[in-house]
């Protein structure tokens, strides 16, 4: 039997709950985080290498590419470990009401926010 049911392919149309969202991009930040991880094993083993390799380093990240990169690895370990946390406390059982883990994953957003900022702040300044 064929059921006929609407389909909808449009994403733009379908709006999801916060909780969708942080779920999300807490995904694709453990993502960003394997691919980050190259560049700063990258800079680490070359700083350790010599101190010719330190000076390379410490020139690099005088960039903006670079200090953009580190703000980008730092907002998104700062987003992974807030929501990480956030969804330890669900595994204990709480905040597992709708209007609970709603709000929740928006102040677990927020505080990234705020935490990235802040990290662009220390990184620029």
């Amino acid at each position: 039997m064929k059921k006929q049911r609407p389909v909808n392919l449009d994403l733009t149309t379908i709006s999801m709950p916060a909780t969708a969202k942080a779920s999300i991009l807490h995904r694709v930040t453990g993502v960003a985080l394997f691919f980050a991880l190259t560049f700063v094993l990258w800079a680490w083993s070359e700083s350790l290498s010599s101190p010719e390799g330190f000076e390379l380093v410490k020139e690099l990240f005088n960039g903006f590419i670079a200090k953009f990169i580190a703000w980008g690895t730092l907002s998104v370990l700062a987003y992974h470990l807030i929501v990480g946390i956030r969804h330890l406390i669900q595994d204990m059982g709480h905040w597992e009401e709708l209007e609970s883990g709603n709000s929740s994953a928006n102040i677990a957003i927020a505080i990234s926010v705020i935490v990235a900022v802040l990290a662009g702040v220390w990184i620029w300044s």
